[in-house]
């Protein structure tokens, strides 16, 4: 029996959504006619079950929004999204399930309980629920209008392909290997459309030999969703201003991350100037490693362009350390990395992963797993791996479901856009791909073991500044040559990967990593110095271009607006230096698996201490325990040298 694909006539979200809301409007009632000082094992478990059943549906809700083939439950979808951001809003905003949790007796209360409520009574605090009543109307309306935006910025993206059309079809794409050719052959006039999508932006950019080629790709690629995004990122800057200044912080970037691990817009900037700092030496050497590369064709030349920059790396990576990344493909089909990353996850973590031929699924691609230990099954999830029309563009983890301790078990899904097998095509991934897959199977593992007494606790629920660290640790076991081989194997051949081939891969691929550190602290500085000022009369591009002239080595191209499609300037906003804080740590966590990374003592130690606690606990916390220390700089800083 094959899965069954949910419709839009099955999957009635409005009539689930409001029912699910109602429910959480009775909980919210029977937590508020609790006595008045009642005791925390009374009052925290009764005010963490009003958000129970909007776990229920949010979660699907997020998924078929970004991925459901049917564009009208797409947008049903999303209007459910709004209705429960508003519950949201509403809960957060209620005055007297604030009162009612500060006067809960804390005389007996557990730590745990004690945590919940200082955090929660901070959490209200944030929203403005002690604010005069047109205040909070108007923060009402802000956050109601936050959604929508939020939602049109995120669907530009989505709709907002370009096109490149090539008029000498194939032979402006030498360079590219056969089955990208295969994938995308000429038309009957012989031409060749090319769109920007991930599955043909990055093999063009690394491999098309044609110069022209790739500058036309990278200027439509950087000026996706231009210009519909412009006038809503301009909304979306404005109103979460205002916002913040009503909740009594001085810019956005202030009040989000309060409640993080930098605490502050000061420290997140002093983190990434730090960052910047270290890595810049290395950048230049690499830059000019480039350069170098460039002039063995053009002799005067005095700089690097973007649209050469992924393409000079490959070059280099062939004459340097003797490795083209088309050489690890065959090694590479989707359905053995598939079978590879499950596997290595099952061995790691001491459980088993099946498929459940009989689950639900938003589309026939669609494939659901479950995942059991001795006491059975601990959790489920989906991967959604191929690109198609409407769906989601990049990769990520949605969280499906938060399982709670005696309760329902954790659901997530994977949704990415990895090329598609069939019988004539295995669907060869790059390296690159390989690490993506791993990188979204961290998040994943992290979601899966967060299951927590408490819902609010459950899932991946630490501060977001913490969440990349499990994603951004479990890639480095797709560099390890004992995993590799356990999966890769050549696609025609059997053999599995060469250990001398992993180790070029290793030197490689890593290059140019400080180039790559300071790219990303370029994207971590343009989105603080939209968020932490007044953005009246901001212009964005001239924002962009100022941060990149600071912190990058390439130039803007002129007439491009990259942050159109620059979609974490909605979801991570003033925090995209995440990425970046995270890695510090993972690199620090990579330290302790020091007997290999199949480890499973450590393993174990690191799923107890760190995936296992979701939100239980202070990330610091959860670093100083794993570690036996504060986290630092060393480790990361000996990664950027090696």
């Amino acid at each position: 029996m094959s899965s069954t694909v949910i419709t839009t006539a099955e999957a009635p979200f409005q009539g689930r959504v409001r029912e699910r809301i109602r429910e959480s409007r009775e909980r919210l009632q029977t937590f508020l006619a609790l006595p008045r000082g009642s005791a925390a094992a009374l009052a925290v478990p009764s005010f963490d079950r009003i958000g129970a059943a909007l776990d229920e549906v949010s979660g699907p809700a997020q998924v078929y929004a970004a991925a459901h083939p049917d564009t009208a439950t797409r947008d049903v979808a999303e209007l459910a999204l709004q209705e429960l951001a508003a519950f949201g809003t509403e809960l957060a905003m209620h005055k007297g399930a604030y009162e009612q949790l500060a006067s809960i007796d804390l005389s007996a209360a557990t730590p745990d309980e004690q945590r919940f409520v200082r955090i929660a009574l901070r959490d209200y605090r944030r929203s403005g629920v002690d604010k005069d009543e047109a205040t909070r109307e108007r923060i009402r309306a802000l956050q109601r209008e936050l959604v929508e935006i939020g939602q049109r910025f995120d669907r530009n993206i989505v709709e907002g392909n370009r096109y490149v059309h090539l008029t000498g079809g194939h032979a402006e794409l030498s360079g590219l290997p056969a089955d990208f050719l295969a994938a995308y052959p000429e038309d009957a006039d012989g031409s060749v459309t090319l769109a920007t999508e991930p599955t043909v932006f990055l093999p063009v950019m690394l491999y098309a030999e044609r110069d022209d080629v790739r500058r036309r790709l990278l200027f439509e690629y950087h000026n996706r969703a231009y210009p519909a995004n412009m006038p809503v990122l301009e909304d979306l800057l404005a109103k979460r201003y205002e916002l913040a200044r009503l909740l009594g912080y001085p810019h956005w970037a202030d009040w989000l991350l309060e409640d993080r691990m930098a605490r502050s817009a000061g420290a997140a900037r002093g983190f990434v100037e730090r960052v910047a700092t270290l890595a810049r030496a290395q950048a230049e050497r690499e830059y000019e490693l480039l350069l170098a590369q460039k002039r063995a064709g053009t002799p005067d030349a005095t700089r690097v362009e973007p649209h050469e920059a992924r393409f000079l790396t490959e070059r280099v990576k062939r004459n340097r350390f003797a490795f083209d990344s088309q050489s690890v493909r065959p090694y590479f089909p989707y359905e053995r990395v598939e079978r590879g990353v499950l596997a290595t996850t099952a061995a790691l973590f001491g459980v088993t992963i099946e498929r459940d031929p009989h689950a639900e699924v938003w589309h026939p691609d669609v494939r659901a797993f479950e995942v059991r230990d001795a006491t059975g099954t601990i959790a489920r999830f989906y991967l959604d791996m191929f690109p198609r029309d409407g769906k989601f563009k990049h990769a990520a983890m949605f969280d499906w479901r938060r399982g709670i301790v005696g309760g329902p078990v954790p659901e997530a899904a994977l949704i990415c856009n990895f090329p598609r097998p069939n019988d004539d095509d295995p669907a060869l991934l790059l390296h690159d791909q390989v690490t993506t897959f791993f990188h979204e199977f961290g998040h994943l593992m992290h979601h899966l073991f967060a299951r927590q007494r408490l819902l609010a606790y459950s899932g991946i629920s630490c501060e977001w500044d913490f969440v990349e660290v499990p994603s951004q640790l479990y890639e480095e076991w797709a560099w390890d040559v004992r995993v590799l081989q356990s999966f890769a194997h050549h696609w025609q051949t059997g053999e599995p990967i060469p250990a001398e081939l992993v180790e070029r891969l290793r030197g490689a691929e890593e290059f140019p990593k400080g180039m790559t550190v300071t790219t990303q602290m370029f994207y971590a500085t343009f989105s603080l110095d939209l968020y932490d000022r007044d953005p009246r009369g901001l212009d964005t591009t001239d924002v962009m271009t100022d941060a990149q002239s600071r912190v990058s080595l390439f130039e803007h191209i002129p007439l491009t607006h990259m942050q159109a499609s620059f979609g974490h300037l909605h979801g991570y906003s003033a925090g995209y230096y995440t990425y970046m804080w995270s890695l510090v740590i993972s690199k620090d966590f990579w330290g302790a698996f020091e007997r290999g990374p199949m480890d499973r003592l450590t393993a174990d130690r690191y799923r107890r201490e760190v995936l296992a606690q979701g939100g239980a606990r202070d990330a610091a916390d959860m670093v100083r325990s794993f570690l036996g220390r504060e986290q630092g700089f060393a480790a990361f800083e000996a990664w950027l040298r090696r």
